[in-house]
């Protein structure tokens, strides 16, 4: 059988940038495992940078297209479409997976070949909490014409969370059908499950509103005078909103926590697996989210997680037993939350160990690759 997974991908493995990389890597490396799978990873980038365009990587074949051109959306995708189809032409795949339900999956759907789509996010409700008016516009025009199109027009979904179908179930098509397969988690973040004792909180996520990073720094600042060793690391990126990293990093001054909060940036894949394996606790404050990749990789690190109750996170974190779940935009209640983890060990211990479990239960690697296998098989099968 042979598959084009159309998505996001890191040509340089060393730096995953986002959590739809994050999954179509850890996915790709397990697939590509298996017997009887010519997988293909059609991205975009400049064929002219990397060496892979056309060889292996993670276990499978890369094809790197341009970048979209100026006004391609305006132009309905025609460039990018008229490649892709020259390429899946040559390819001859059984299957298309597309990650993701906007432009790849858009011009997926429209190639003619079977194809299967993951949804790794809602366009319409992320688009409410950008920073600038162009970039709200730019993710409403997403929602109302490509992400509408492409879940009306998708026959086999992938739902990485209950929370994806409940949202889109009046816009999916009557004869779709549904697999809930949730997103793989590397198999280095389970072996990070050695318990700690001591006072780190790790935020990993980019630096941008609908992260709501405020509300963590203003946690803090009420926790930093109760507990003196407790530490607050920052793992994201910061040029996605300069704005509102700018703000954040003056409400760390503000607050004189520029000894205690260190803003690391985006980092590398190890330097990342470190800040899971040290921490003690991953606090997310967002206000949207699907189903987070952080949130799985800290459960298979063994960590608890503090997070608020918005999109799938009720449906990894259940309060009082892997984490605790605060309500968005009451830095008091995430900090007591923060202080009552960091202050038992035992709680952390026994929370750590629940979401380990959970996350064996639902994020293995393996498992997730051979869900998405049968998958295949299914459509190949139909058609």
């Amino acid at each position: 059988m042979r598959v084009a997974m159309v998505s996001e991908y890191p040509l340089n493995g060393t730096r995953i940038w986002g959590g739809v990389e994050a999954a179509s890597t850890y996915l790709v490396k397990e697939l590509a495992q298996l017997d009887g799978l010519d997988l293909h990873i059609v991205t975009l980038g400049n064929p002219t940078w990397t060496t892979t365009n056309g060889n292996k990587l993670d276990g499978a074949t890369v094809h790197v297209l341009p970048k979209f051109p100026r006004l391609e959306f305006a132009r309905n995708f025609r460039t990018y479409q008229a490649q892709l189809d020259r390429l899946l032409a040559e390819i001859k795949p059984d299957v298309v997976h597309a990650q993701g339900a906007t432009d790849h999956a858009y011009a997926a759907l429209r190639s003619g070949y079977p194809t299967v789509v993951t949804v790794h996010g809602v366009q319409s409700e992320d688009g409410k909490y950008q920073g600038t008016f162009l970039k709200r516009a730019r993710k409403i025009l997403y929602s109302r014409l490509i992400e509408r199109y492409n879940l009306t027009h998708t026959r086999h979904l992938i739902a990485i969370g209950r929370y994806v179908v409940e949202y889109f179930r009046k816009t999916l098509r009557r004869d779709v059908q549904v697999y809930f397969i949730p997103n793989a988690i590397d198999e280095r973040y389970f072996r990070l499950s050695e318990p700690r004792d001591g006072c780190t909180i790790l935020y990993a996520g980019r630096v941008i509103p609908r992260k709501r990073l405020l509300d963590l720094i203003q946690a803090f600042a009420l926790i930093a005078p109760q507990i003196p060793s407790a530490q607050l690391r920052v793992a994201g990126e910061v040029e996605s909103e300069p704005g509102y990293a700018r703000l954040v990093t003056q409400a760390i001054s503000q607050a004189h926590l520029g000894d205690r909060v260190q803003m690391l940036g985006g980092l590398s894949e190890q330097a990342i697996l470190h800040e899971f394996a040290t921490c003690d606790v991953l606090a997310l404050p967002s206000i949207q989210e699907t189903t987070p990749m952080v949130i799985a990789q800290a459960m298979a690190a063994g960590k608890p997680v503090v997070a608020t109750p918005v999109g799938g996170v009720t449906e990894m974190v259940q309060d009082g037993e892997n984490g605790f779940l605060v309500p968005v935009g009451e830095p008091k209640k995430l900090a007591g939350a923060l202080q009552a983890v960091l202050g038992d060990s035992h709680l952390r211990m026994r929370m750590g160990h629940a979401g380990r479990q959970y996350a064996i239960d639902n994020y293995l690697a393996a498992s997730v690759a051979h869900k998405t296998h049968e998958v295949y098989t299914k459509i190949v099968a139909g058609n």
